[in-house]
């Protein structure tokens, strides 16, 4: 049965259902009669969630606690989109969670920028319609920005004279190496370039409009939006004359002038680069007769710096167990293979550069912005030249191209690199279709360079730094909400699940899985990591129009309820929670327990579940603090202890879970003083999809995915109204 809409299973059940629905009446709504009708049909009788609250039997009289509120979590993109997500929440609950939307991931990117529209408008559409918002989360390990952190705690540079600059390459288009045109321009202007005696060649017969004889000389640069550069452009011409253009791309870019005579002079123009990445554009129109150029280099002037390569890969062709496949390679009928101690990647026939390719995929991804090296000693069978670059393999997405690789039939140490311009980097090849020959390689190393003038900061001054950090962002987060968000979870997860007394925080050394999205801010400032965030959020909420004494700061973990420490988690926060308020300032308002749980249809286990809910009830309840059940949804297991997917699950199955949830809010009434029971939020409203990231296929929801009401939502309200 669907709490806001009016689902007709059969025209004599119309008069029946009209007392189940919440908002609206939505009588043109069918749908067919599921089988068994008859064992949930007792669930047409209950009213909404939030009807079974006895103002009476759940307010406090004491002024700490602001009253019992029912709460449930949502998706803000779902709720924003006022249908039925909206309307089922707004008839059924007093108060609301956005499940990531609040969360500093959400809002901080790369470079540090935070945007908080989204949490603005979730904030405006709930209290709009009456709800309160509970605000999740200020601090938490998980969902971080790890790029932006990790910058603000990077080696700091030593101090040298900042009038000794040096001149770095950024990126060189040498046309010697090259044997063929292989940039952009019109159809009309590409015949009349050539590559001749090593130079780039343009023949312009009439004079027109600039801009209709216009060019690539260079392509995939590695710049960066903001940066100073330097173009330089060696250039001579039949006579004197200037090509126009741009750094940039095709949206924008930095204007340049190139000018030239008829004697080989590198012309050097500076500019600030408007655009991440790009290509070098030029137009001559209005110049008669040939222009030629050697060649296309960006510079930039950096502080001078002793840099150590960092190698990501080198390989030692020599322990090479299968010489006949060296590395991963394909194309043309190319071959890659180790004969003494020596690569040799063999190309057949001319083909598209592409076509032939021979590389390394690495494990993680390379990181955006980063400089990579290659350095090869290399030969050819003939002269020549090949290119390589990164990719994302997931739709071959180029991430930054080095320049050409020259090939003469001398050993020669080449060193090339580009700035990886592309997320999820994770291959490194060289593509070699159009070279017809074979391409020896004696040494290779792939690596990138890491200053040596620079030094680690202290841990006080990580610690000084990422205080600031978390002061900009719950200063952010207050003033986006503007002191209408008035209970938050403060920190979010910061026990461990044992290894001593109390019950140590969690870190990063202690993970067992991916740290890719963490960043542990208790590696950072220690037992502080709690009180700095409760420090500003009481700061800021005050600043920005909120009342101090409605502010309610919440500590919120998981397994509190856990059955094999026997509560040892639970009995651990409320240790910490007493050592973290000694200092005589920090204030915690709250305890948050998750309860993501599962009823047993083993007997004993389930008892036992039972009892250390009970327990953990009576651990919170001696704390003194107010008490929320914060995420709180149910999954069933079988009597194995495996779990059961909701299209398995039989209706005795899911009275079992339905009593299981009465049990769980009748003992919170039960155990909970009333001036600490502040509220229960059920997380899932509806049972999770196959292929969800959170309890994938399981029946969690008071409702299905279709919005009916199940035998969980009448368990729900028995709890709520005491029966």
């Amino acid at each position: 049965m669907n709490d806001y809409k009016k689902l007709i299973w059969a025209l004599p059940l119309v008069s029946a259902l009209a007392g189940c629905t919440d908002f609206i009446d939505n009588t043109d709504y069918t749908v067919d009669k599921p089988e068994n009708i008859a064992q949930y049909e007792y669930l047409n009788s209950y009213g909404t969630l939030k009807s079974y609250l006895d103002a009476n039997r759940h307010k406090s009289d004491v002024a700490i606690n602001p009253g019992f509120l029912l709460g449930t979590g949502v998706n803000a993109d779902d709720y924003l989109k006022k249908t039925d997500v909206y309307l089922l929440t707004n008839s059924n609950f007093d108060q609301v969670t956005t499940g990531n939307a609040m969360k500093y991931s959400s809002i901080v990117n790369d470079k540090g920028e935070m945007d908080f529209g989204k949490v603005r408008d979730f904030v405006s559409a709930a209290t709009e319609a009456g709800l309160e918002v509970y605000g999740h989360t200020l601090c938490w390990h998980e969902q971080q920005t790890v790029k932006w952190l990790n910058s603000l705690i990077k080696d700091k540079e030593l101090e040298v004279d900042p009038n000794e600059k040096v001149e770095k390459e950024d990126y060189v288009m040498d046309y010697s190496t090259v044997s063929s045109y292989n940039f952009w321009a019109p159809d009309e202007v590409k015949p009349n370039i050539t590559i001749n005696e090593g130079c780039f060649e343009l023949v312009n017969a009439a004079a027109t409009d600039n801009w209709k004889i216009q060019y690539h000389v260079a392509d995939g640069l590695p710049i960066e939006k903001g940066k100073s550069y330097r173009l330089k452009v060696m250039a001579r011409g039949t006579g004197e004359g200037t090509m126009e253009g741009k750094v940039g791309d095709w949206g924008g870019g930095s204007n340049v002038r190139v000018s030239f005579g008829t004697e080989w002079e590198e012309q050097v123009i500076d500019f600030t680069s408007a655009t991440d990445g790009g290509f070098v554009l030029l137009q001559s129109g209005q110049f008669v007769g040939t222009i030629q150029i050697k060649y296309v280099k960006i510079t930039h002037l950096e502080t001078p710096a002793i840099s150590i390569p960092v190698p990501m890969w080198e390989p030692d062709f020599a322990t090479v167990e299968d010489k006949d496949n060296a590395i991963m390679g394909w194309g043309n009928n190319s071959t890659r293979k180790i004969v003494n101690d020596i690569l040799e990647l063999t190309n057949p026939s001319a083909a598209n550069p592409w076509d032939a390719q021979a590389g390394k995929d690495f494990d993680k991804p390379l990181e955006v912005g980063t400089k990579y090296f290659l350095k090869v000693k290399i030969k050819g069978s003939v002269a020549g030249s090949i290119s390589a670059g990164l990719q994302n393999p997931d739709g071959y997405k180029g991430c930054g191209d080095f320049s050409a690789i020259p090939l003469t039939t001398d050993w020669e140490e080449v060193v090339v690199s580009t700035t990886c311009t592309g997320e999820n980097a994770l291959r490194f090849l060289f593509s070699y279709g159009a070279y017809v020959g074979t391409i020896y390689i004696q040494e290779l190393s792939f690596y990138y360079e890491k200053s040596a003038n620079s030094i680690p900061l202290t841990p006080e001054e990580k610690a000084e730094v990422l205080t600031n950090e978390m002061e900009r962002w719950v200063k952010g987060m207050m003033e986006a909400t503007k002191g209408s968000v008035k209970a938050w979870d403060v920190v979010n997860e910061p026990l461990s699940g044992g290894g001593g007394w109390p019950y140590p925080m969690q870190s990063a050394a202690t993970a067992s899985d991916d740290t890719s999205n963490r960043f542990y801010w208790q590696d950072y400032l220690g037992d502080n990591y709690v009180r700095v965030p409760i420090k500003f959020a009481r700061k800021y909420f005050a600043e920005n129009g909120g009342n101090p004494a409605d502010l309610k700061l919440f500590i919120n973990d998981y397994n509190l309820e856990s059955d094999y420490d026997d509560n040892g988690k639970a009995k651990s926060l409320v240790e910490w929670i007493t050592r973290w308020e000694s200092d005589g300032e920090t204030v915690i308002d709250g305890i948050g327990t998750q309860m993501h749980v599962s009823y047993y249809m083993n007997p004993e286990t389930q008892a036992s579940k039972e009892e250390h809910i009970v327990k953990m009830f009576e651990i919170l309840a001696a704390s003194g603090k107010l008490i929320r059940i914060t995420e709180l949804d149910m999954g069933i297991c079988d009597a194995e202890g495996q779990k059961i997917l909701t299209k398995d699950v039989t209706f005795e199955q899911h009275k079992a879970m339905a009593d299981f949830y009465k049990f769980i809010v009748e003992k919170y009434f039960e155990i909970i003083p009333v001036d600490q029971q502040y509220g229960i939020c059920a997380w899932a409203q509806t049972d999770s999809p196959e292929g969800s990231g959170w309890r994938p296929g399981e029946p969690i929801g008071l409702w299905d995915q279709n919005f009916n009401r199940k035998p969980a939502y009448g368990g729900f309200c028995d709890g709520l109204a005491g029966k």
